[in-house]
């Protein structure tokens, strides 16, 4: 099957196997309702723990809520297009709908805990690259079994299957 364009064809095949590439290279970055720099508020001293504020108590790490952002936002930093959206969110009462940049495949069956690597001193870099220097949050480490397998490995955490999938 190919995709046929007003200038020439491309077989299907081909389109996906550039897709998966760029994926795995970490190219395609999620778009996000407003922009948000991590490396600008690292900058200013945030952790990532004071915005993804359920990263050492529950499962997900969490996104940011529109109160957690206007916290801040009402304060300092009052201007800007990304401020103006956020503001827009906060009047209105709504959250930003964020896209989720790191999440497993639905058919690996993980049961994935933050709280539990953040307990055991595991860096957020480790398993999401060196988001402290991103304009824009992307997918910069692959959570493949292999990956996941040889850090728990090297830290000596358990191989027990159950403990990661349901």
């Amino acid at each position: 099957m190919t995709q046929r364009t007003d200038d020439f064809e491309v077989p299907l095949w081909r389109l996906g196997i550039l897709l998966s590439a760029l994926s795995v290279a970490g190219a395609i970055a999620a778009v996000q309702p407003i922009e948000f720099p991590h490396n600008k508020h690292v900058a200013k001293g945030l952790d990532c723990i004071d915005c993804h504020i359920t990263v050492d108590t529950e499962a997900a790490a969490g996104l940011p809520s529109v109160r957690k952002c206007m916290l801040c936002h009402s304060k300092f930093a009052k201007t800007g297009p990304g401020v103006q959206k956020l503001l827009v969110y906060s009047k209105q009462r709504r959250e930003v709908p964020w896209e989720r940049v790191y999440m497993f495949e639905p058919e690996a069956q993980v049961k994935f805990q933050h709280a539990a690597h953040i307990w055991a001193k595991v860096e957020c870099k480790t398993c999401h690259g060196e988001v402290e220097k991103m304009t824009v949050a992307q997918l910069a480490v692959r959570h493949t079994m292999g990956r996941c397998l040889t850090c728990h490995r090297e830290r000596h955490a358990t191989e027990d299957c159950a403990a990661c999938h349901f």
